[in-house]
């Protein structure tokens, strides 16, 4: 390969598209100049400045001495750190808890440390301990420092916010103090990921909806299965925006290369539900899986060992993947690139091409021909551009949010809702090197909400990206149901009153009238015989009646004179119940009566009325009596 002295204008480089960061729900915060500037890698160029320590770098940094250092002090440990971190994967719990700070228990699965050779090393979860972060951190350092006095080439910290990535301005517009070139030049929302969250019923055939910005009606029944879209495709903007700094950038080395992401999801306070919590490596690989959701090679599995679970808390950390990759033509200067393959398989024969991690084996030290950009930037642009995380198995028993009440005769219908929340960050940070220069670069990340995506039900910002879901509950009232317009009973107006009866005046015994003197019936003697008539003696009733109940009779009173007065003349009247007027006379009703013979007849019949027609039936009977006696006497005779 012929050596070519080319003068470096700029190696800032954004290394690797796979490395994204993803938050799904995040305040949208500065982002901290300082934060990506401790992420750097420190390099040994960086130490030296001025004339003296750059030609001090020149010889340490020479063709075969230079070799030697960067295998000893770079791929080596870049190598053994992965190793060290990966070869005993039992899953430490990192960030556990509830939503409201409180611990809860956690759940973790033991798995296998991978080849190192297949990965890249993954600190994210020290470089990265916010999980709320958005936007992009950008930091590179670059400067001469061979061949001449030491200078910068290009130094550059600047963030992107999640509300600059709102508008159309580029990173330059919105940050004058840093340079112009041909990233700088940039939209602020092209080099901000994205993503989006939806849900639908586990082993439903219904479609995941992310554009639908209504609330997501949920059952307590059911089981759910959570999907975080991921766009990465701003991390290849800016790997293509890089490779046009300097004529030949595809020759420069990459080397020590970080990269890993981290993505968590929460139930909110005002969601009480759980996650699924597995019980082995295959049981959580059923329930959490990452894929491409464009059809292009995955370059990234999560790694459970480093995961952690929860009921109202999971969080997945993801590592770089190289073993699904297809081949690629290798790039760069060197004449038998365009005949060489790395990643995958050989089609023909099965046999594994080189895979390239960009941390360079101390057999091949720094100068290993697959080491440099143009095959970061060919593995990126060949990947997967949009990922996605499914989670299975989400029970969600109630919500507390916005409660709505509306009642019917005969039941409450209760709405309530609530918000699941997910965030997805990462980190990438390498060493540089060409020629006559070399430096470091770091990016970090966190995405804001997809646009077509978000959701508007809990009144949320461009920036927050939250999955809000519905619950109905019905009550059944207690209240019996009433009759529309009931018949009232009619009240009996003025109702008679039943008749008091009289209460009867006992009456006093009545005196016993004196026996009458006997007369004779019929008159003087009969003219013709000259014979007197037998006489007949009506004797009275002495004893007063033994029953005192009402006796005919009984009741009258005594009369005020014994004689010369007839018995009955001043008697009070006695008081008569309402009976039918009688019509016409009574036969005897108003004739005088006889002293004697009334007096008789009222005190066996106590009829005061009457008296008169009562002693002339007396009369008729005695006359007929005394008739069939002198026709006996006749007859004898």
């Amino acid at each position: 390969m012929k050596k070519k002295n080319l003068k470096v204008q700029v190696a800032a480089l954004a290394m690797t598209g796979a490395m994204v960061a993803i938050p799904m729900n995040a305040r949208a915060e500065d982002a901290n100049p300082a934060t990506a500037a401790s992420a750097a890698t420190t390099g040994t160029t960086e130490a030296a400045v001025g004339s003296t320590a750059a030609t001090a770098v020149e010889t340490a940094t020479g063709a075969t001495t230079g070799a030697a250092a960067e295998t000893a002090t770079g791929a080596t440990t870049g190598v053994a750190a992965e190793t060290a971190t990966g070869a005993t994967a039992t899953g430490t719990a990192v960030g556990a808890g509830t939503a409201s700070g409180g611990e809860e228990s956690v759940v973790t699965v033991e798995e296998a440390a991978v080849d190192p050779g297949t990965t890249a090393t993954n600190n994210v979860n020290t470089v990265l301990s916010d999980d709320q972060k958005q936007g992009t951190d950008i930091s590179t350092h670059v400067d001469i420092t061979r061949g001449g006095a030491a200078r910068p080439v290009i130094h550059v910290d600047t963030t992107v916010t999640a509300e600059e990535a709102k508008g159309e301005k580029t990173i330059a517009e919105s940050h004058p103090g840093v340079e112009d070139n041909v990233i700088t030049r940039l939209k602020n929302k092209d080099v901000v990921l994205q993503g989006d969250l939806s849900i639908k019923k586990d082993e439903s055939t219904e479609a995941y909806d992310s554009t639908n910005t209504a609330a997501y009606q949920v059952n307590k029944e059911d089981s759910y299965s959570l999907k975080a879209d991921l766009y990465v495709s701003s991390v290849t903007n800016a790997i293509n925006a890089s490779s046009g700094i300097i004529p030949g950038s595809n020759d420069i080395f990459v080397n020590n290369l970080e990269t890993g992401l981290r993505s968590t999801f929460t139930l909110g306070n005002d969601v009480e539900g759980s996650f699924h919590l597995p019980t082995d490596l295959e049981d959580a690989k059923k329930h959490y899986e990452l894929s491409s959701a464009d059809g292009n090679p995955m370059i990234y599995r999560i790694n459970y060992g480093k995961s952690s679970f929860s009921k109202k808390k999971v969080s997945l950390v993801m590592d770089l993947d190289l073993t699904q990759m297809t081949p690629l033509a290798k790039q760069g200067s060197d004449e038998n690139a365009a005949n060489e393959r790395i990643y995958g398989k050989d089609p023909v024969t099965g046999k594994p091409y080189p895979i390239e991690n960009f941390n360079p084996s101390p057999a091949t030290g720094r100068h290993a021909s697959t080491s440099v950009f143009g095959n970061l930037q060919e593995l990126i642009n060949k990947s997967s551009q949009k990922i996605q995380l499914v989670m299975k198995g989400l029970k969600i028993n109630a919500t507390s949010s916005n409660r709505v009440e509306t009642e019917t005769e005969t039941e409450k219908n209760i709405s309530t809702e609530g918000s699941i929340a997910g965030t997805l960050v990462g980190y990438m940070k390498s060493d540089l090197w060409y020629v006559y220069a070399s430096g470091n670069t770091s990016y970090v990340w966190g995405a804001v909400q997809n646009d077509a995506g978000r959701d508007k039900v809990a009144g949320q910002g461009n920036d927050k990206v939250l999955l809000t879901v519905k619950m109905n509950t019905v009550e059944p009232k207690s209240n019996p149901v009433q009759p529309v317009n009931p018949v009232q009973p009619v009240n009996p107006v003025n109702p008679e009153q039943p008749a008091q009866p009289v209460i009867p005046v006992t009456p006093e015994t009545p005196a016993v009238p004196a026996t009458p003197a006997n007369s004779s019936i019929g008159g003087s003697s009969n003219g013709g015989g000259g014979r007197s008539s037998s006489r007949v003696t009506v004797s009275t009733v002495s004893n007063a009646p033994s029953n005192p109940g009402i006796v005919l009779g009984e009741s009258r009173p005594t009369a005020s004179t014994p004689a010369g007065e007839v018995l009955g003349e001043n008697r009070v009247a006695p008081v008569a119940e309402a009976t039918e007027e009688k019509k016409g006379a009574v036969l005897g009703e108003s004739r005088p009566s006889v002293k004697g013979v009334s007096d008789r007849a009222s005190v066996a019949t106590g009829d005061y009325n009457f008296t008169g027609l009562w002693a002339s039936l007396f009369g008729v009977s005695l006359a007929s009596l005394a008739g069939f006696v002198v026709l006996q006497k006749k007859k004898e005779n």
